[in-house]
């Protein structure tokens, strides 16, 4: 039976965590609409979800060193961060040249070796520890504390940044490199640049929403509005709104039927999908 809250319990969420919340699903709408768009026009959707995984193993690696070694001042979402560029460092040496099918094999390859080193780190930790890795790796956006704002907010100041200072760049990387590399430019720059921005920019999300619904929250957005988009600000846009719009109702789900609000947004972005598909395909 499904549990609606009363009005009295909906004004009682108005509370510190729910305005964390909402700040916290406008920061990650900014960065599907950055590196959600890049990795989908890429060709590289799969990073997202490598990523994700890959800073599971970095947090299971730094809670380690805290609790065990003792090196207190390795906080888990620095090793989140250094797995999450690794990630993108692998994938970007695997890819030059524009191999696409190459970078997802070597994200792959990290993606499996962090998760196995994040189950064998968890075999050496206190029990007591171990919810910790996996409260990362599901993730809620209504247990964002200031200090996941804090970093949220920084990493998507830089993916804004970026984007405004090299959309031209990021933007013959993405469709033509090897053109870009004949008119001088430094495409191998900026394709590390673009992958490691994109990496810690998910890395940071990963943390609001979780490692399994930080792909729907980014890249099913992504590809939707890629069906229909002419161009990549049109494209960004609307994966802006169609996340936004998809974690808000999140949010005023859980408020009302205290449902998981990551799995409702995660939920309706691949029905928005479904949608626009069959639609488009209605047109043709």
């Amino acid at each position: 039976m499904v549990n609606i809250a009363m009005p009295s319990q909906v004004m009682s969420m108005l509370e510190p965590f729910l305005v964390r919340a909402l700040v916290g699903a406008l920061l990650t709408s900014i960065i599907a609409a950055t590196s959600g768009t890049f990795s989908v026009l890429r060709g590289l959707s799969f990073l997202v979800s490598g990523v994700a995984h890959a800073a599971f193993g970095g947090v299971a690696l730094g809670i380690f060193l805290q609790e065990v070694i003792g090196v207190k001042w390795f906080h888990p979402l620095l090793g989140a961060l250094l797995f999450a560029a690794i990630v993108a460092v692998g994938a970007g040496y695997a890819g030059e040249g524009g191999f696409t099918a190459r970078m997802e094999a070597a994200i792959g390859v990290i993606f499996a070796f962090s998760m196995s080193l994040a189950v064998l780190i968890m075999f050496y930790l206190p029990a007591e520890k171990i919810p910790l890795i996996w409260g990362f790796l599901f993730g809620d956006i209504l247990l964002l504390t200031n200090e996941d704002l804090f970093l949220l907010g920084a990493m998507t100041s830089l993916m804004i940044g970026f984007t405004i200072v090299f959309h031209r760049e990021f933007t013959y990387i993405i469709f033509d490199p090897e053109t870009a590399e004949a008119y001088g430019m430094r495409s191998r720059a900026y394709h590390y640049l673009l992958l490691v921005l994109s990496a810690l920019a998910i890395a940071a999300a990963t943390k609001a929403v979780g490692a399994i619904l930080v792909y729907a929250v980014i890249v099913i957005p992504a590809a939707t509005s890629a069906l229909v988009g002419r161009s990549i600000p049109s494209i960004a846009l609307r994966v802006f709104l169609i996340a936004i719009c998809c974690q808000y109702l999140g949010l005023a789900a859980s408020a009302v039927f205290q449902a998981a609000p990551s799995a409702v947004a995660g939920v309706l972005a691949a029905l928005i999908y479904l949608i626009i598909l069959l639609a488009k395909r209605r047109g043709q």
